[in-house]
């Protein structure tokens, strides 16, 4: 089994803000500055639990719209 040698970090002293800037190029300051999200923003659930529980446009059209507009148009028609 090969052994590392020893790591003389001692010697290199911690770069400033500005000496990164040098360093770093334009991709990696906005991977940085722009960090991903994990998950795939799923709201903590699976593709299948999505699928089912996903509100899907009606070919029909706003069929509820429609029929919330006429119920409460009919209970007004009552209360006069």
């Amino acid at each position: 089994m090969a052994t590392l040698p020893p790591t003389t970090s001692s010697s290199q002293q911690p770069l400033n803000p500005e000496d990164e800037d040098d360093i770093l190029d334009e991709y990696d300051q906005y991977s940085l500055a722009h960090p991903y999200i994990v998950g795939g923003g799923r709201k903590g659930r699976t593709k299948r639990e999505a699928a089912a529980n996903t509100n899907r446009p009606s070919p029909g059209g706003h069929e509820r719209k429609l029929l919330t507009k006429f119920q409460n148009s009919e209970r007004k028609k009552a209360w006069r």
